[in-house]
């Protein structure tokens, strides 16, 4: 490979592996089988605001001043949230199994009056393909004030989609495309770029959607908000300054890098949940756009005619 070639492929691998590593550490979870939902009384326990956050995964309690204490699996106080914080038992076996703190004595503070956590009470009975069970139940223990009470809902399940759809359209464009580079070969740099510019757009939409999504915070995750805009408007410059054949190699391995950026979403195409910002259709169509336009990119950019550059 030619030097001058080097820095352009370089600076882009580096743009890529950020944006997938990034809205990867955020939550590796885009989509699940079930939706947890609070009961009505649950959502407001004496003014205390009760939350399902990272994709139903997490509890979230926002304490207003009022104590609140989550009990374990052997009804111990587990974790206490009040106006000076959060803190857990360091003698609960639930609260050391969670890994909120470690074994030990006393009460360490683990956050602000506003906490979030994985509790594994909210883990959905495994997924059976031949008996969906639509309904099932959930319950937290909690004392509030003075007050035993309990954070309660239901796992609401859905029936999985059908993926070979989305199969059969990723297997047509690909190859339609690559059948069009061949048939004009005149249009072929045109082609990868406008397949790459596609491609790069749809996954850096998709990226800015799982990223907005609800995180265990409860707030936008805007760092990868941000370094998915960065990365998209130095892709687009970078495509837009070159010319030739490294303009064509640069769309390919744009196109490469979206396609291999989507595919830590492919869960969309499994499970009828999405974890997102946007609808689920929009969600998958954005994933298989990326997926799709990126790897005819890459397959109509790095075929061996160049005589047409």
């Amino acid at each position: 490979m030619r030097k001058r070639y080097v820095a352009p492929i370089l600076a882009c691998l580096a743009l890529a592996v950020p944006a997938g590593a990034s809205a990867h550490a955020k939550s590796p979870t885009v989509a699940l089988d079930y939706r947890l939902v609070l009961d009505e009384g649950a959502r407001t326990l004496d003014g205390v605001r009760v939350g399902i956050l990272d994709g139903d995964r997490s509890l979230r309690i926002a304490s207003n001043g009022v104590p609140v204490v989550v009990l374990g699996d052997l009804q111990e106080a587990m974790l206490r949230v009040d106006r000076s914080g959060a803190w857990a038992n360091r003698a609960s076996a639930t609260a050391v199994a969670q890994r909120l703190v470690t074994a030990g004595r006393g009460w360490q503070r683990v956050g602000g009056s506003t906490f979030a956590w994985h509790d594994h009470r909210l883990a959905s009975p495994p997924y059976d393909e031949a008996r969906v069970v639509p309904f099932a139940r959930f319950r937290v223990p909690v004392r509030v004030g003075n007050r035993a009470t309990a954070i309660a809902g239901s796992f609401v399940r859905y029936r999985r989609p059908a993926a070979w759809p989305w199969l059969v359209a990723a297997a047509v464009g690909v190859v339609a495309a690559v059948a069009l580079r061949r048939s004009v070969p005149t249009r072929g740099p045109s082609l990868a770029v406008g397949l790459a510019a596609v491609a790069g757009l749809s996954a850096v939409a998709s990226l800015a959607a799982f990223g907005a999504a609800d995180s265990p915070t409860g707030r936008v995750a805007w760092v990868e908000l941000i370094l998915a805009a960065v990365v998209g408007v130095a892709a687009a410059v970078a495509l837009v300054r070159l010319q030739g054949e490294r303009r064509v190699l640069l769309a390919a391995l744009i196109g490469a890098a979206a396609a291999a950026t989507s595919i830590d979403s492919f869960g969309v195409f499994r499970h009828a949940v999405v974890i997102s910002a946007v609808p689920a259709s929009l969600a998958r169509l954005l994933c298989a756009t990326a997926f799709i336009a990126g790897a005819s990119a890459a397959a109509v950019g790095l075929q061996k005619d160049r005589a047409h550059l």
